[in-house]
């Protein structure tokens, strides 16, 4: 991972890298947002101001950092936003009229892989340093603190979460999130259930999204103690999918700290029906671990998975870091206000 960080800043001139570098003290590192560019531009290198040879150094750190089958992930979410770029291009485009043209206009115009941003923080290779990509429905961030890598918190959506028609149709990038959950739900007893749904209707947003850590007030729902050995089993499904994203180290070392924790510990929850075509929440919660996935609608998917004991390397570094994000209300209403140059509007 360092040596891939270290080529890529070596591509970089003096005026990217005034975008790209940053201390690692900074509070930047947790200022990240999967919203689009338009209400949330991130910190960081955009992609789009790369040339060639720095976009493919930038894939090449990112899959120094991750699995093959994160890898795939995260570059599957920046694709799909050309996708949905073209496909929310193609509605404005066929719609006569429309009374908020400007604002859906706007929206469309800032999808694009070329739409998420680098950053780097501290010299890699040194002892402690990190680094992430964020941008629309994407936010990973890598912490190194001697031999120990971090990567929570991990943000990935997708948008649509199935494509539906033409040359791509049924590909889908996050393909197992809601199916785990689903499974595990479904193999629980009608006892069990009760217990774990927390309440009839869908949560609008994962809990702990950017600026929101730390917003849980504990654990709840169906203690993973209550589980039989089979309903375990695809708890650690769950838990594996996500840990799978990351090199095999990291994730293995994180494994161990959720085990030692107790696998007892954990807890499982949901919000909404159990149907797998609709929409619903869960949340697998323990002292080092939070998965929140949260099906936004029948086709529009969030997860996050973060460590609350060690977002962003904390406990390593000793250091905590602010997280800064505007609530969705007030991102859409500076959004708007921008759009359309109107203040009161």
């Amino acid at each position: 991972m360092a040596e891939a960080a270290i080529r890529f800043v070596a591509l970089l001139d003096d005026k990217q890298k005034g975008s790209a570098l940053f201390t690692l003290d900074t509070d930047e590192r947790a200022t990240w947002s999967n919203l689009p560019i338009v209400m949330f531009e991130p910190s960081g290198l955009l992609i789009r101001d790369m040339n060639d040879e720095q976009r493919k150094a930038t894939h090449a750190l990112l899959r120094a950092s991750m699995s093959s089958q994160g890898y795939a992930k995260v570059a599957g979410v920046m694709w799909l936003d050309d996708v949905l770029g073209s496909i929310e291009q193609s509605s404005i485009a066929n719609e006569s009229a429309a009374a908020n043209y400007p604002y859906r206009k706007a929206m469309a115009d800032s999808r694009g892989s070329g739409n998420y941003a680098v950053a780097i923080f501290g010299n890699p290779g040194d002892g402690d340093w990190g680094w992430k990509l964020a941008g629309h429905h994407l936010g990973v961030n890598f912490t190194v603190s001697g031999d120990r890598i971090g990567f929570t918190p991990t943000f990935l959506g997708s948008s649509p979460m199935a494509i539906e028609s033409g040359r791509y149709s049924g590909r889908m990038v996050l393909s197992h999130e809601g199916q785990r959950g689903i499974d595990l739900m479904q193999s629980l007893s009608k006892s069990q259930q009760r217990t774990a749904i927390i309440h009839s209707e869908v949560a609008r947003e994962v809990f702990e999204g950017p600026g929101r850590r730390a917003s849980l007030a504990g654990f709840e729902g169906l203690k993973a103690a209550e589980l039989s050995d089979r309903q375990m089993h695809l708890l650690r499904l769950i838990i594996r999918e996500y840990l799978g994203n990351v090199d095999y180290d990291a994730a293995a070392a994180q494994l161990e700290l959720i085990e030692a924790a107790g696998w007892g510990e954990l807890w499982f929850s949901w919000r909404g029906p159990v149907d797998a075509d609709g929409k619903f929440y869960y949340r697998v919660h323990g002292p080092r671990l939070l998965i929140e996935y949260n099906r936004q609608n029948e086709n529009h998917d969030h997860s996050i998975m973060r460590d609350p004991a060690n977002d962003y390397g904390e406990h390593w570094l000793e250091k905590h870091y602010k997280e800064n994000h505007p609530t969705l209300e007030q991102a859409i209403k500076d959004t708007r206000r921008r759009v359309y140059d109107q203040p009161n509007r």
